[in-house]
């Protein structure tokens, strides 16, 4: 199916439209515009006005153009790939059924490797061939970055000119996340170094960036030393009778003992830790000011974890991202202010236009219901869960039989309301088993509540999957980490766009559709300095829904 075809019969919304008017009216306003900022809350449909867009700078530009789009999860993915026949949608190797043997493409591409040998047919490979030559080409955040970062000529080949950025209010998180290093005991361990025991000595005498440093150093030459080993420590004998059994369930020869085709993943994976180490010290040594040593405790493994993370990610998005198109669009629920963005984000702001668009449904249908009980700040969130007990447990009844979510921004809140609060329907999670329990939830025919810490974004509690949510927490950005308050220190709206951004993302996890309505109930008395602080990033659409009720607090 052809875009022309996807578009054929659609009737644009009001606000798609919208969109496209003012894209096409900047356009001939100003002809050099490069970015376009585009906030647009939940409801707008922002996965088929990519389409539009991509449709219009076909129509308009350059009808022979390949167009990029690019969002946060798999989740999103599969929308667009499932809706879009016209799509051309890549994940990485390890989605895909190996056509020839029991494993994953990402196995079995490492057992042809290794023998010499290839299935008639990869799944992986046909991707990976449609994404380069469609028109309009689809991936996620992660697999696009390893591929601009890593894989050059494969984008190269793609040649695409427009990328369409959909969540782009995280992309420079992912972006920081891809370029942050993290060694741990653990990836010594499993790679068998020789001198396993003085590595991991080297790095628990880590102090500093700089010593942090030498030990990448020290350990790259290693990862070199022993990619070689491995390579030639590979039996022929096992690989010729191998190579002779087609028909072989490769999961087999994968948990064998001192398996060759174990080897070789390892050697793969040791040779995409030799890329990003080498990477980090070429950005390292290009602007050393700008990273920090962030230190953390693995609770399960009961050992220090440290890693390198750049503070701002601005840099890498335009050196291997943004340089590389000639127009780039952003759409975002919670793009909130031009000039910040543009500053996070590495864009040229004489070169952007914003255009920000109401939510399309009635602000009845979305009340935000601000009670204060207490701040959950960090001298007081004990004293304060205990205020919230009560309220929880009134919240509870009141939707009694109705699903919900509460949004307490931490696994220490989760715990608190687990420990403090005995109800049947409440559904946690930790963090291996959320999509688990997210699927428990929607599953199932009794009134659940989810009870989350990390469910603001991505996810779909449309209808009657969540007619209530509980906002516990006012998700500030943890100033816990370094990085965190080396951003707060250096720009102080960034902590306070971030505030209102995750807000935002919360708020609109429940209504999604014009029939659609729930309530959201702010329990965090902090709400009131966002308002107070930081109303300048509130959209008037959010300001319209909240509604303030003034309660006495007993103790």
């Amino acid at each position: 199916m052809s875009l022309k075809k996807d578009l054929s019969k659609y009737s644009p919304r009001k606000q798609q439209q919208e969109a496209i008017d003012f894209i096409d009216q900047q356009f001939k306003k100003d002809p050099t515009t490069k970015f376009f900022l585009l906030d647009m809350p939940v409801g707008v449909g922002k996965s088929h006005l990519a389409l539009m867009i991509a449709d219009w700078y076909k129509k308009n530009k350059n009808k022979m153009a390949r167009v990029d789009i690019i969002t946060n999860s798999k989740i999103l993915q599969d929308q667009y790939s499932s809706t879009y026949e016209s799509i051309a949608d890549l994940k990485g190797k390890e989605n895909y059924e190996c056509s020839s043997y029991a494993c994953s493409c990402a196995q079995g591409s490492e057992f042809n490797r290794l023998n010499k040998t290839a299935c008639e047919v990869c799944p992986y490979s046909s991707a990976r061939e449609g994404y380069i030559s469609s028109g309009v080409s689809l991936t996620n955040f992660y697999l696009y970055i390893l591929y601009a970062m890593y894989n050059q000529k494969l984008m190269e080949a793609r040649d695409a000119r427009v990328l369409i950025v959909d969540e782009a209010h995280d992309f420079d998180d992912v972006m920081s996340s891809f370029i942050s290093i993290k060694i741990t005991e653990l990836v010594i361990k499993r790679f068998s170094f020789s001198n396993e025991n003085d590595l991991i000595a080297r790095l628990k005498a880590v102090t500093s960036i700089s010593s942090y440093v030498d030990f990448l150093r020290y350990f790259n030459n290693e990862v070199v030393t022993t990619m070689e080993q491995m390579e030639k420590g590979m039996s022929k004998t096992e690989r010729s009778i191998v190579q002779d059994k087609r028909d072989l369930k490769i999961n087999k020869v994968l948990n064998g003992k001192n398996s060759d085709v174990k080897l070789m993943q390892l050697v793969t994976d040791l040779s995409q830790y030799k890329m990003k180490i080498e990477l980090f010290l070429t950005e390292y040594k290009a602007n050393p000011n700008n990273w920090v040593l962030e230190s953390s405790y693995n609770e399960k493994l009961r050992q220090k974890e440290l890693s390198l993370e750049p503070i701002w990610a601005y840099d890498y998005l335009d050196k291997y991202v943004f340089s590389k198109y000639d127009m780039v669009f952003m759409m975002s629920g919670t793009i909130l202010d031009k000039n910040l963005f543009c500053q996070l984000n590495g864009l040229d702001v004489t070169k952007a236009a914003y255009h920000s668009i109401e939510s399309p449904f009635p602000a009845k249908n979305r009340p935000i219901i601000y009670m204060p009980i207490g701040k959950m700040s960090y001298k007081n969130k004990e004293e304060t869960f205990q205020k919230y007990v009560p309220y929880i447990k009134k919240i509870m009844n009141k939707y009694a039989g109705q699903k919900g979510i509460i949004h307490t921004n931490s696994f220490e809140l989760s715990n608190w309301i687990q420990k403090g609060i005995k109800d049947k329907r409440f559904v946690f999670h930790d963090s291996t088993n959320k999509d688990e329990m997210l699927r428990k939830h929607c599953e199932t025919d009794k009134p659940t509540v989810l009870v989350s810490p990390s469910m603001d974004t991505g996810v779909s509690l449309d209808d009657d999957l969540a007619r209530f949510q509980v906002i516990a927490k006012v998700p500030y950005p943890s100033l816990a980490s370094q990085k965190n308050k080396m951003r707060q220190s250096n720009n102080p709206d960034w902590y306070a766009w971030k505030t209102v951004s995750g807000f935002i993302q919360m708020t609109g996890r429940s209504v999604r559709s014009d029939k659609d309505y729930a309530d959201t109930i702010i329990l965090d008395g902090s709400f009131g300095d966002v308002m107070k602080h930081s109303s300048h990033f509130l959209p008037n659409w959010i300001q319209e829904a909240i509604k303030k009720v003034n309660i006495k607090v007993t103790t």
